[in-house]
């Protein structure tokens, strides 16, 4: 009986091990798969702006929350592209332009949230093959309009501080833009840059008295055509540039290498956000419309942020809250055009800078 008992408690034991081996692996899964034990929360994901049957390109925040995007209802052509407003708390946005053939986008709020500017595209006419484009101003809450700009390629309007002036781009054809200048009543038109080799894109007119701004320069390539070597002509990847109005000086800011494009100073003047390719996959490798990743730059500390990856080159320029706490930015990450919001600090992961 003595030695039943024995082997009874010796089985025990064996039983006892093999139950503390087989939790092993279990614990140490768990260990992998909960953040929270790593030291380590899972950040929200981002936030989609406006409901999801629009087709967003751009945003603007108004000083008191107020949104205006330019995109168009999910299936309508893009030649019905206008103008909205919408209001979180709203159930829908509400269709602000809709003049006729003009396509309506990059809407940006007045300082003091008096009305709008906007680029307005006339389509191409049998007379005329191009299409042409110029600044406009609309007030709110009348509606009432105004042409600042007679174009025909005129671009990317952005506002003073003040609220007194407007930047913008003016091309001369694909590869030649200039930066200029215009008053709010159209008139006082002052070039700041004239021809610059290149495409100048999204200029942002700074706190510190710097219009920072996007530069695309010609890229030339050989490719063999029947046999013959020719030049195939286009743009390159994008540096950012900034223009000192105190100064006149006109130099790189951001040009290493990297696609780097669309700056937006933060409310306080203090952080400047920017999309760019730096750190990503090569471009075979990843999904090519949202190759670049957010960034915020720490002019005080020089400090660079990674926010989010999976952000689109292309689309409107990224879109800071009125309090600063968020930025808005552009993806297809839903496969279709959107615009994306998240608390920028909650996100943000420093990394050195090669600046």
């Amino acid at each position: 009986m003595e030695h039943e008992v024995r082997g009874t408690e010796g089985s025990d034991v064996k039983r006892s091990k093999l139950h503390h081996f087989l939790l092993i692996p279990i614990i140490a899964l768990t260990l992998l798969v909960s953040p929270a034990l790593q030291g380590k929360e899972k950040k929200p994901e981002p936030d989609r702006v406006i409901p999801g049957d629009y087709d967003v390109w751009s945003l603007d925040w108004a000083p008191d929350g107020r949104i205006a995007f330019c995109g168009k209802q999910e299936g309508e052509a893009g030649t019905e592209t206008r103008i909205w407003l919408y209001r979180p708390e709203q159930a829908k946005p509400v269709l602000w332009t809709g003049t006729g053939s003009l396509i309506d986008f990059a809407p940006k709020w007045a300082p003091d949230g008096s009305g709008v500017v906007m680029v307005r595209k006339t389509a191409p006419t049998p007379e005329r093959r191009e299409f042409a484009t110029g600044i406009w101003w609309k007030e709110y809450p009348s509606g009432a309009g105004l042409r600042l700009t007679s174009g025909p390629q005129d671009r990317d309007p952005d506002w003073s501080p003040s609220g007194e002036t407007l930047v913008f781009v003016r091309g001369e054809g694909l590869y030649n833009s200039s930066l200029l200048t215009i008053q709010k009543n159209g008139l006082g038109l002052t070039t700041l840059v004239a021809n610059m080799q290149g495409f100048i894109t999204t200029p942002h007119w700074g706190k510190d008295d710097k219009i920072y701004y996007t530069l695309l320069r010609q890229r030339k390539t050989m490719v063999e055509v029947a046999g013959k070597r020719m030049e195939c002509w286009g743009l390159d990847h994008g540096s950012i540039w900034v223009y000192d109005l105190k100064t006149g000086e006109n130099r790189p800011f951001l040009d290493n290498g990297d696609d780097n494009r669309h700056p937006v100073l933060s409310p306080d003047g203090r952080y400047l956000a920017y999309i760019s390719t730096n750190g990503q996959q090569p471009v075979e490798e990843r999904v090519v419309r949202d190759r670049g990743s957010l960034f915020v730059h720490d002019l005080v500390s020089g400090t660079r942020f990674r926010v989010s990856d999976g952000v689109s080159l292309n689309g409107g320029p990224p879109c800071w809250s009125p309090d600063g706490k968020r930025l808005a930015f552009f993806s297809f990450r839903d496969n279709r055009p959107a615009v994306w919001s998240l608390k920028w600090k909650e996100h943000a992961q420093a990394e050195p800078t090669s600046r």
